[in-house]
């Protein structure tokens, strides 16, 4: 049974963590990819992360993709969704399709081609209103009937989105237990409860010091996890966020517990700035007792606070 669900966006340095994922715990991994556009269009988006996906998936993992940020096509056959799973199910990688309850009859016969295999993922959205029961049903008959999907083939993602602050977190907790009461009707795979709390920025962290950050997101996991319920978060990125700002200064936001704890350093001297957070990180209390043998990112962390590798660039 799949555990944690990461939302990613499957830019190359995501992918590029998720290939060093350890074999014993791909199986209870599934990223959520939910693909941004880009000026190449969606196709061309669609081909790019397959390519990302191919080289990097490991074996036994099973992925989740999203496709809609991604303009509808304007011209041709070919649809994003489709490709995808034309290009990764030959290749034994699982890529169930992301279906919502207001799709397109267009968007869920796509979701019923790529979900043929192996299921799918139905994401509800979860935030600002409270569940309307009938409502719901009516459509969620409509997206089973149009992607052939049955709940016990399919793992239910409740979306809260952003819990960025104390009173969004008390907001949140009621709706998503009214939204788990509901999905108790359904024999669903699995119920998951996804939420982002980073900030848009963390430019009010002083450089030099290192600042914990609360981790809403698991806190409102904790509070509902007896309703067996599982893990979905943005990772160290704001829901709904763009590419970020290039170049941003040297930062590290390190998962610990239920918090993230951010370090900056100055915008000038980078390959300096780089190598002084981590070297403060690997020095303080919350670098785990394992060290760099910790996972693949500790690794990457150690080898720069001993300058042993380069800062990188801000796409890796």
């Amino acid at each position: 049974m799949t555990g944690y669900h990461p939302i990613l966006k499957g830019r190359q340095a995501e992918l590029q963590a998720v290939s060093h994922v350890p074999d014993e715990l791909a199986p209870h991994i599934l990223p959520i990819f939910d693909l941004p556009p880009s000026k190449h269009g969606p196709i061309t988006d669609a081909c790019t992360f397959n390519q990302r996906a191919q080289d990097s998936i490991p074996r036994d993992m099973a992925i989740a993709v999203d496709v809609r940020h991604l303009p509808e096509p304007t011209t041709g056959t070919r649809r994003p969704l489709r490709d995808i799973a034309d290009d990764l199910h030959p290749w034994g990688i699982p890529a169930l399709p992301v279906a919502h309850l207001n799709d397109t009859p267009a968007q869920l016969a796509d979701v019923r081609y790529a979900a043929a295999p192996y299921g799918g993922v139905l994401r509800l959205a979860a935030h600002h209103t409270e569940p309307d029961d009938a409502e719901t049903d009516a459509r969620l008959r409509h997206v089973l009937s149009a992607t052939e999907l049955r709940p016990e083939n399919c793992t239910l993602v409740i979306d809260v989105a952003e819990v960025a602050s104390d009173r969004h977190l008390t907001t949140a907790e009621p709706l998503v237990r009214k939204h788990l009461v509901w999905a108790g009707r359904h024999p669903w795979k699995a119920v998951v409860v996804a939420a982002g709390a980073m900030p848009a920025t963390i430019s009010h962290v002083p450089a030099g010091t290192a600042i914990p950050l609360r981790r809403r997101d698991f806190d409102l996991w904790q509070r509902l996890k007896d309703h067996d319920i599982q893990f979905a978060d943005y990772g160290v990125t704001q829901p709904g966020a763009g590419s970020g700002r290039r170049g941003p200064a040297p930062n590290i936001r390190y998962t610990h517990q239920d918090a993230w704890w951010t370090y900056r350093a100055p915008r000038d001297g980078k390959d300096s700035g780089n190598t002084g957070i981590c070297q403060a990180l690997v020095s303080a209390d919350h670098w785990p007792p394992a060290g760099r043998h910790f996972s693949w990112g500790d690794e990457q962390i150690a080898l720069r606070a001993a300058r042993h590798a380069g800062p990188g660039t801000a796409t890796q």
